[in-house]
């Protein structure tokens, strides 16, 4: 269990992206598996997704000179305009701007300005690319991407509004699609599946990273929280306290665990009964850790203390560590070289199309 640290905001490229949530350069990462935030400390902010861009593609191309103030970057004529990048880059600003001191607003400014640029130049060379090429994208394509970004949008609020806060039409939103399709088909077309890998490759893969493949011990609980304040005076920590003493003796006299962390506790695990799923050393806090590792399963622990309150832990399962043999992570491998021979060979195949593109930088 980490400890809480301050809420960090992620450096994303801003809100119009929304339209392309894989990204040209790479596909899209599995989310990783969420632990309750509370007990990590991490404050879990919702990312808009963001696009991979590859700042060495963009750094090829050549500044032309006389270049006017009007856009931020061109592409054989296509404009990326400077009132179009302030718009988008002013709506994400005032959506972090409590969160993030002045003087590194500007610093993030200027990353997100650039990432916007390498972005368009490379979606643009593509999209161009796929045009002379004449790939078309079905309108039921896009209409089931948008969709999907439908399912995203919070409860009770509508794609169009949450569009609207981001300074995006829908009808941009659904020209971005299109365009992003249209150049995922291009690459499709051109940048090949990779073929497996040679035998010596996979081997030298795993004897150079075989630490990667050792799992730790790790523990699977699950617990129950009554959440304390640096507020609280010591009548208020008396009554938690008794609190958590009376749910502790109710599980002891037998009673559900699932449901009196649903109905007691205050992490956001109780939703699932107060699971954590399974988690190794260094992930939690030490006095919550050292509890979980150090309690039989199913044992119902004593009342633990942390910086975030008062919790009845529950050991559920112990994992050995294990070491993994080449034959168990064999497929792992060989996805994992057929991906990075193929973002070589993607990335490579950007770079030729910027290289033979004009581009014309305007006022940064």
């Amino acid at each position: 269990m980490k400890k809480y640290s301050a809420a960090r905001v992620p450096v994303v490229v801003p809100a119009f992206l929304v339209a392309v949530t894989v990204s040209l350069v790479s596909c899209s990462a599995p989310e990783n598996e969420k632990k309750t935030a509370e007990l990590k400390g991490e404050n879990q902010t919702s990312e808009i997704a963001k696009a991979e861009a590859s700042k060495e593609s963009a750094a090829d191309a050549t500044p032309a000179a006389g270049a006017q103030d009007d856009f931020v970057v061109q592409v054989n004529g296509e404009k990326l305009t400077t009132a179009e990048v302030d718009a988008m880059l002013d709506s994400q600003m005032a959506a972090i701007s409590k969160q993030v001191p002045p003087d590194q607003l500007e610093q993030m400014k200027s990353e997100w300005r650039q990432q916007l640029a390498n972005y368009f130049i490379q979606k643009t060379v593509l999209v161009q690319e796929a045009d002379r090429q004449k790939i078309a994208v079905a309108d039921d394509d896009v209409n089931a991407q948008l969709k999907e970004y439908e399912q995203h949008v919070p409860p009770g609020a509508k794609l169009e509004d949450v569009l609207k806060q981001q300074g995006v039409t829908l009808e941009k939103l659904r020209s971005d699609i299109g365009s992003v399709l249209k150049a995922r088909k291009l690459i499709d077309s051109q940048v090949p599946a990779e073929a497996a890998p040679a035998e010596e490759d996979i081997t030298n893969y795993f004897e150079m990273n075989e630490a990667e493949f050792n799992e730790p011990e790790m523990v699977r609980a699950r617990h129950i929280l009554v959440k304390t304040g640096a507020a609280d005076n010591e009548t208020v920590k008396t009554a938690k306290n008794a609190k958590i003493n009376d749910i502790r003796n109710k599980l002891l006299a037998g009673g559900d665990f699932a449901k009196l962390a649903q109905e007691h506790s205050d992490c956001p695990s109780k939703d699932s009964g107060g699971d954590l799923g399974a988690f190794a050393r260094g992930q939690m806090v030490k006095p919550f850790e050292d509890a979980a590792f150090g309690q039989k399963v199913n044992e119902i622990g004593p009342v633990v203390e942390t910086q975030f309150g008062y919790h009845i832990i529950q050991t559920q399962e112990h994992i050995p560590a294990k070491t993994k043999t080449l034959e168990e992570v064999r497929p792992d491998i060989i996805k994992s070289l057929q991906e990075q021979n193929r973002q070589k060979a993607l990335k490579d195949y950007i770079d030729g199309l910027i290289k033979k593109a004009t581009i014309v930088y305007g006022k940064n």
